[in-house]
């Protein structure tokens, strides 16, 4: 079964929670560089074990560890000449943990992002720039066999159009995964990370409706998810998703001081889906035990 097909079923769809962030608790340590970039490269068999235990906590899609390889990520790390390499390798480690814990169907989706390298702004490339490392990026992970891609951390329009135009040339089905913050007064904003703070309903007018399959908020603050969705629900006739973080960052390395509980978290997206929310999951700070627990809770 193809991915939009069980995309158009009534059930929820459980993805997978962070990749990145659970390397890091298992020990794999963060590049300065290109964070969890790398990971494919240096911890094959952590990153196979982290598949696989969100497959077992009930997840049907987990994403591959390719948020912080693009072309451009790694030729800051020194890997430039090994990103065709990481790419297709931690697509083929998502594939064999399918096969290797997979009991029910499990979709594989290949991650491309707006992080800058170095978590650097000034060394963002430009849109252009940009665009064609990330079609050269998803052409390998689409070559070495990922079933969709998923954009990550959409937070702005001239960049984000770029990302998602670049996806969608591959021929995939294309998931629009954006973040926002609380501004001063309280609204949804951009964080300013790409090209300023701006309202984050402009940014969901201006890159919906490119012909992605289902958009998404993402690498969230939980409490600003609901209302984000709201917003995303306003602006688009698509399916809904939501993975959010819990946690902070301080590069490169993320802290799981007061993450969310499993329960609570599961009961959380539970809200959401009584809601219209198709696509539930986590990001940074949310590992197996909040997969399964939503999972378990949804069932």
């Amino acid at each position: 079964m193809a991915i939009s097909s069980r995309l158009a079923e009534p059930r929820t769809l459980i993805i997978d929670g962070a990749t990145g962030t659970e390397l890091q608790r298992r020990g794999v340590v963060m590049s300065e560089h290109a964070w969890c970039g790398a990971g494919a490269l240096l911890a094959p068999d952590v990153l196979r074990e982290v598949h696989a235990d969100y497959i077992r906590a009930g997840a049907e899609v987990i994403i591959v560890n390719s948020y912080a390889s693009a072309p451009h990520h790694l030729e800051a790390a020194g890997l430039g000449d090994r990103a065709e390499e990481a790419n297709r390798r931690a697509t083929e480690l998502a594939r064999e943990a399918r096969d290797q814990a997979a009991s029910n169907p499990v979709w594989i989706a290949g991650s491309l992002s707006l992080l800058a390298p170095n978590f650097n702004d000034a060394e963002r490339p430009s849109p252009t720039k940009l665009a064609a490392s990330l079609t050269r990026q998803a052409t390998w992970l689409a070559e070495a066999g990922v079933d969709l891609l998923v954009l990550e951390m959409l937070r702005d329009v001239t960049y984000s159009t770029a990302a998602v135009e670049a996806a969608l040339s591959i021929g995939l089905p294309v998931w629009s995964g954006f973040s926002c913050v609380r501004g001063r007064n309280g609204e949804l904003v951009t964080d300013g990370h790409v090209t300023g703070v701006m309202p984050f309903v402009d940014v969901l007018e201006s890159v919906t409706g490119l012909g992605e399959e289902l958009v998404g908020i993402m690498h969230s603050e939980i409490e600003d998810t609901g209302p984000a969705l709201d917003a995303l629900r306003g602006a688009s006739p698509l399916p809904l998703g939501a993975w959010p973080n819990s946690g902070y960052f301080e590069p490169p390395n993320w802290h799981f001081d007061h993450v969310i509980s499993p329960d609570a978290f599961a009961q959380t997206c539970a809200e959401w889906v009584d809601a219209g929310v198709k696509v539930v999951g986590g990001c940074c700070g949310l590992g197996p035990d909040h997969i399964r627990a939503a999972a378990e809770r949804l069932a």
